[in-house]
């Protein structure tokens, strides 16, 4: 009996992760990236050159124009600049928010910053965002235009602020980090960065409840293919049971 028990829980382990690994499969196909454009004083450039780097390199890039740069710029000039046609409308988007599996900011003004800070899910665009932080989603952004000590605000003589002024504006960068977005630095990372999220998504993830479950039914080794994750919860129970993550 006891070792019919054994059997159920060791093929019930994994067929779990015989699932993961399909569904990550499943999702090395081609990803959707979700651009959310905003107005920014200062340019809009660095950013717009990401989203031509990614669209080249396998990635589907819809765009999204919050509604303040339409009083700045035709929709048609900057499809025309960025060479993506995919484009969508906020309304859209809200029907649609579910297929998308990277949600990206190449342009990060401070009124953005400032509005997710604050929770205002009165702009439809903060609300999408607000959104797909909430549901667990992955939000990216390009830091440098909120960023006071990047090399676009001094190349534009914009970075003569007092220390106190940039310090407050570094600081609002940090807390939305802390909400769940992953700011990236320079535009020369952001492929890399989309490349990297996209390989972890397809590893194998074990688990504390996984490992467990191995030692519930007395084993004492896992054989899993090279691509996984192990979180370090599971490594600690796995120690402590002595039991070996091949």
């Amino acid at each position: 009996m006891f070792h019919n028990q054994q059997s159920v829980v060791v093929d019930s382990t994994l067929q779990e992760l015989l699932n993961k690994n399909k569904k990550g499969k499943e999702k090395a196909q081609k990803k959707t990236v979700l651009a959310l454009l905003f107005f920014h004083m200062n340019g809009m450039d660095e950013g717009l050159k990401t989203l031509k780097v990614l669209y080249e390199n396998n990635l589907r890039v819809r765009i999204c124009a919050d509604e303040h740069i339409l009083e700045h710029y035709n929709v048609t000039d900057l499809a025309q600049q960025v060479g993506i046609d995919d484009w969508i409308t906020l309304e859209d988007v809200e029907y649609q928010k579910e297929r998308i599996d990277h949600f990206y900011i190449p342009i990060l003004p401070f009124s953005t910053v400032s509005d997710i800070l604050h929770f205002n899910d009165t702009r439809p665009s903060i609300r999408i965002l607000m959104w797909a932080l909430m549901n667990g989603k992955k939000v990216s952004a390009l830091s440098a235009g909120a960023d006071p000590y990047h090399s676009i605000w001094q190349q534009s003589s914009l970075n003569h602020g007092t220390a106190f002024l940039k310090h407050e504006m570094k600081k609002q960068l940090q807390q939305i980090k802390g909400f769940g977005i992953q700011l990236i630095e320079n535009d020369d990372d952001v492929l890399r960065h989309f490349i990297t999220t996209s390989q972890n998504e397809n590893k194998q993830v074990v688990t504390a409840d996984m490992v467990q479950k191995y030692v519930e039914a007395g084993q004492k080794s896992i054989d899993l293919e090279q691509r996984v994750i192990i979180t370090p919860l599971a490594r600690d129970i796995a120690m402590k049971y002595q039991i070996k993550i091949n």
